[in-house]
């Protein structure tokens, strides 16, 4: 059983971990793989030492903690793949801690295992997809240390206001996000406004000659080696990995510019101040602004609308193809995207949390055999999809 995007933090629904409860105890005895974003560390703790948060994140979910412990005491097998909200699930040590803030025995902690990029058994591949997505992917899937743009993003934006609600929409453009601001966050809108501001402005200022570049990422090619060892696959199949990823949005600034709508916005401030010198009577000013922003605007808006919905579902989809042409995958299982997909060899989990409109919480069984493997997308409460 597969499934991702939980993103447990303080302020989660406790319906939700409730059913994650039903949900394993449903399925004793199985192996329930996390694919990424479980917990949701950069937005709930950034900076706090890891074993601190995670016992403070499953402190909060009580629920949570005892039925994993539950259900791995009992023979259940837990794997989690790092997704780029818990990285820190990959790193050296996670699963010990893991194990030690579930309390299990030492014979049960065997059947946990972590990975920070992904698992491949047969012709199944498991990972988060968040490598497919420039403003997620980090710099080198086993190097930790240079934020993406979404992870810079949710530490320096979410974390400190609290705006959880902007981790589901964040494909709308700036102007539909402030506008919404004033819904959700009421008198704290204009706070929550000027932190985006705060957060976008020093991601330009991080980006291009200031972002670590993955080829420069020191001892990456060592890690590689060693991690394609450990997940038993052939270096090639990881350097294969290592090519389809996507370039980070945070390498350009260009990029990183055009991402945050800094064109649009530059735009609207040139049309705001020609209006203003028209009305103290600056012709001449006021019309070179209007026409400068006026013209900004509209190359904007040639350039789309909105450049970035529906982006991130086609890029892993595509991703995914080539990560089973270039693997012989039978079967490539991602999350992050948030939305269900199911095909014969590509399947996405959807996020168990946040079900957008699905019929219920959404999860991928894996039946068939290990040469192969085939999905079932699956609703908790419901029938096969």
């Amino acid at each position: 059983m597969v499934l991702a995007d939980l993103h447990l933090v303080r302020g989660t629904p406790p319906e939700v971990s409730q059913d994650l409860a039903r949900l394993l105890a449903d399925h004793a005895g199985a192996r329930v793989v996390f694919a990424g974003d479980l917990f949701d560390l950069s937005s709930e703790a950034p900076g706090m030492p890891r074993p601190k948060a995670l016992r403070e994140a499953l402190g909060v979910h009580a629920v949570v903690r005892a039925a994993l412990a539950e259900h791995v005491d009992r023979g259940g097998e837990l794997w989690l793949v790092g997704g780029n909200h818990d990285a820190e699930v990959g790193d050296d040590g996670f699963g010990g801690e893991l194990s030690s803030a579930l309390g299990l025995s030492r014979e049960a902690q065997g059947r946990v295992r972590t990975t920070p990029w992904f698992f491949r058994e047969g012709g199944l591949h498991i990972e988060h997809g968040h490598l497919y997505d420039p403003d997620n992917a980090p710099a080198h899937p086993l190097v930790s240390g240079q934020r993406s743009l979404g992870v810079h993003f949710v530490e320096e934006f979410i974390a400190p206001t609290g705006a959880h609600r902007y981790l589901q929409a964040n494909d709308q453009t700036p102007l539909k996000l402030f506008l919404s601001a004033f819904t959700w966050y009421g008198p704290r809108a204009p706070y929550v406004i000027y932190r985006y501001f705060h957060a976008a402005i020093g991601a330009v200022l991080q980006s291009g000659p200031f972002y670590q570049d993955r080829g420069e990422a020191e001892g990456a090619d060592a890690r590689v080696a060693r991690f394609a060892e450990a997940a038993g696959v052939g270096r090639e199949v990881a350097d294969a990995l290592l090519g389809l990823s996507a370039t980070p949005t945070m390498e350009s600034v260009a990029r990183t510019f055009s991402r945050l709508y800094f064109d649009r916005v530059l735009a609207t401030l040139s049309l705001g101040a020609g209006a203003t010198a028209m009305a103290l009577g600056k012709r001449g000013v006021g019309a070179a602004a209007l026409a400068g922003g006026a013209m900004a605007m509209a190359v904007s808006w040639a350039a789309g609308h909105n450049r970035y919905a529906g982006t991130v579902t086609e890029r892993l989809a595509t991703s995914a193809a080539g990560v089973a042409e270039a693997t012989g995958a039978r079967l490539v299982v991602f999350g992050h995207t948030h939305k269900e997909a199911l095909g014969e060899r590509y399947a996405n989990t959807g996020s168990f949390s946040f079900p957008r409109g699905a019929p219920g919480r959404p999860f991928v069984e894996v039946e068939g055999t290990g040469t192969f493997p085939r999905a079932v997308t699956r609703y908790w409460g419901q029938r096969a999809a």
